[in-house]
Formats: structure tokens, sequence, C-alpha cells
């Protein structure tokens, strides 16, 4: 199955228009509300101040996140980048937080991520996006690096989502439009007298759930990606208002000594 939005010719700015859609949604319902503790717990473990993020999109969701972190940990920063910039998304994000927040100019492989980008690696709803092999290849990448990880997915692979989508995936997007800044013509023009956003996001929302990993699999790709079982994991799932949130999370032993290595758990905070 694929999703529009992977593809090199997929227009940049109809991509721009579903990321900034995605944007808007996430900030309103609030998902990642509860894996603001897991975020502070990562960070305190593995000694960092920063988060890579990686496939940001149009950088949905980091808006309430970094409010809410600011408020312990001052110092913490956020790197944007992705393999196809939403440049206007980034700069509105970094011109919020001006302290907080840059961006990556140049594109960014989440299957090669540049040593010199050190920090915790987050990755909210895009894991999906890559199959297996790449999932992996994610994860071996960090472990190679040393660099801690944070897997993030406001979603599960059911039949109830898949329902859930259909039905709520072209409202929301007609609902929310109006309000996405900047406002621009072409956006509403595609929106609702040629209805290609409502489209392309339906596709790729009901292709994300089929593709979304579940638990085990997340566990199974920490563990052939670490078997010198250097690294502790940790899957688990909060339950936000609206749907439950699923992570992954991993860190170098030598972070948190009292751990021992190659943990692999499971939690449900």
């Amino acid at each position: 199955m694929f999703e529009f939005e992977d593809f090199p010719w997929f227009p940049n700015w109809l991509r721009d228009y579903g990321t900034d859609f995605l944007r808007a949604i996430s900030d309103r319902a609030d998902y990642y509300e509860h894996i603001i503790p897991i975020m502070n717990e990562v960070l305190e473990r593995s000694n960092e101040s920063t988060f890579i993020d990686i496939a940001s999109g149009g950088g949905g969701g980091w808006e309430k996140i970094l409010r809410r972190l600011i408020r312990s940990k001052p110092e913490v920063k956020v790197v944007l980048t992705d393999l196809y910039p939403n440049h206007a998304a980034f700069a509105k994000l970094e011109s919020k937080f001006p302290e907080h927040v840059t961006r990556c100019a140049y594109p960014v492989d989440a299957l090669e991520v540049p040593p010199c980008l050190r920090g915790v690696r987050t990755q909210f709803m895009s894991f999906h996006h890559f199959e297996a092999q790449d999932a992996q290849q994610i994860l071996a990448n960090a472990v190679a690096q040393c660099s801690p990880v944070l897997i993030v997915e406001a979603q599960e692979r059911n039949v109830f989502n898949l329902l859930k989508f259909i039905a709520l995936s072209p409202l929301s997007v007609w609902l929310v439009t109006p309000g996405i800044r900047p406002f621009k013509w072409r956006r509403i023009l595609f929106t609702y007298l040629l209805p290609i956003v409502p489209a392309y996001l339906l596709w790729d929302g009901l292709v994300s759930v089929c593709r979304t990993y579940t638990l085990d699999e997340l566990l199974d790709f920490a563990y052939r990606a670490d078997p010198d079982q250097a690294y502790i994991w940790e899957v688990g799932k909060t339950e936000s208002r609206l749907m439950p949130v699923c992570y992954l999370l991993g860190y170098p032993v030598e972070n948190h000594s009292d751990s021992p290595s190659g943990t692999f758990k499971t939690s449900a905070p």
C-alpha cells in the first residue's frame, strides 16, 4: 500500500496542504498531552536537552508539547527535519519559539540521519510511512549513533479506527481548513470546489491506519536493530481524549546504570 505524500513526484504545495491540515488537527486535538512525562523522562535518562524531530511534516503537535515542556525544562530545544521540508510551517513554529525551535533547510533522510544532529530522535505519526525493513533501519541508525529515540503513533491498526477515519476525515478537513494560516485561496479551491485535498488525505489516512505497527512489532524492530542489547527499550500506550497513543522508547544502557542491558518491557502510564 502507498501514501501519495511519500512519492517524490507528488506536488510540494499539495503535500504542504496535507501537512498543514495534520498540524492544525493535532494542535486542536492535543493528542500528545500524556506523552509529556515520557519526553521528560528520556531527556533526564539520556542527559540531553534537544529533540531531533525526524519526518516532521508540518510540525504538528509541537506547539502544545513545547508549551508544556518549557515549564519544567526551559532549556529544551527542537530541531525540525524532513525529507520534504514544509518550510513555511517550520518557519511559523520557529517564529513562535525562537529560542527553542530551529529547522533544517536541507532534506534529512530518516534512514541516514547526519551524525551532526545530536539529541533525542523523535517521530510523531510518521513511523508507519516506512516499510518494515526501513523502520528497522531507522532504529539501527539511532543505535549506531547512540541516539535515544522516541516513536509515537496516535492511532492503532484495527477496523474501528478505519471506520472512524472514513466517517470523520472529510468532515474534519472541511471544518478545519478555513482556520489554517497562512490563508491561501488555492487551498480553498482544492478543498471545496475541486476536493483534491480531502480525497488525498482520506486515502493517505486510511493507508496510515493499515500500515501502523503494533506494540509487538515495534519491539521486534527494536530487538533486531539492537543485536548487542546496548539499549533499554520500552513500548506502551496512553489514552488521550480521542484515541490511544502508542509509543516506543529506547536509550543507551550506559545512560541509565540502574537498568540491566537489553531490557525490553511494556508500559501503560
